[in-house]
This record gives C-alpha cells, structure tokens and sequence, in this order.
C-alpha cells in the first residue's frame, strides 16, 4: 500500500544523488555552497553554486524562493530569474511541480555542474528507487492504468502522478511511490 502524505517537500538532484527536504519542519531554508564561513542549510557542491545563493522561506504559510542573484543564476519554470526594481530580491511564490536549475546560467542547461530541483506539496512513505535508464532512445512511464511512452526524453522531464513520481536524468531515473519506467 502507497502511503502520500501532503507536506511540503524540495527534491534536490545534484551528481546523481537525490535529497528530500521537509521543509514544513522549518520556516527558512538557505541554499547555498559550504564554505568555512557559510554553512547553509542546503548544501550544494557545485562550483557554479554560489555560497549565499538563495532561500526557501514560508511567509504566512505559503512557500516562497527568494534568488540572492549569484553569478550563475537560477532558472525556475524553465525561465531565469531576474532582479525586482533597482535590482531588489523579488520572492517568488511556490506551486507544486515548480523545477528549478541552480548554478546554470541563463540558459536551463542540465548537467554535471548544474543541480536540479523541484518543489512538491506530498511525501512518500515509501522512499526513492534509481533505475538505470542509459541508452534507451524510449522510455515508457507507468503508473497503474496510465502510461506515456516519450522518445529521447529531456533531462528534467518529471512523470507525476497522484500516487507516484518518476524523474528522469538520462543516464538515471529516480521513482518513488507506485510509477515505473521501462526501456524500450
């Protein structure tokens, strides 16, 4: 039996590791690269992170991303982030399924430098399964009764259904809940 739980979640993807955050379990969340003086509450890696590159804040119990405007940006909904008036933090306000691209530029470039998240508003008791998904020019996307069979889908394509996600990232794909994924 599939258990979801509605609750607030970021997926971070970032050299082929996947990390759930609950964010309901704080108000505020910084994102950013470690250093010996920052310690961020999401570590990311990446040398295209910068050190204070964001923040996943809760505003009166809705779910806002405020970019500090780092050298390489983020791309949220397949769009960069511009500066508000006089180049001021503009908050962006959540959605669930909302994909960001930290560290890409302007462009949504998704690769070994980049790291990919999304935004949900559901957990899964059940945790993440990777599947090998490298050299398939099809993958077909099952959860019960429905199923999409993409040709040469792109990085970052997310198969969501209500009792289950697939995130596919070429060589891998990440699944949680009842979905599965099938080469063909």
């Amino acid at each position: 039996m599939i258990h979801v739980k509605k609750e607030n979640n970021l997926i971070i993807i970032e050299n082929g590791q996947l990390f759930s955050y609950a964010l309901d379990n704080k108000s505020s969340w910084e994102l950013g690269r470690p250093s010996k003086d920052n310690v961020p509450d999401i570590k990311l890696h990446s040398t295209t992170i910068s050190r204070k590159h964001g923040k996943f804040q809760n505003m009166d119990g809705i779910w806002f991303y405020l970019d500090y405007k780092g050298k390489n940006g983020t791309v949220y909904n397949h769009r960069h982030l511009e500066a508000g008036l006089n180049g001021r933090i503009r908050p962006v306000m959540l959605d669930d399924g909302d994909t960001f691209v930290f560290g890409g530029g302007e462009e949504e470039i998704i690769n070994c430098k980049t790291i990919w998240g999304m935004f949900v508003t559901k957990s899964f008791d059940d945790g993440w399964r990777v599947v090998d998904s490298k050299g398939y020019q099809k993958l077909k996307f099952i959860s019960g009764e429905d199923s999409i069979t993409m040709d040469s889908p792109k990085k970052g394509f997310v198969f969501e259904k209500e009792t289950g996600i697939a995130i596919y990232m070429d060589d891998l794909t990440y699944l949680t809940g009842d979905v599965e994924v099938i080469g063909l």
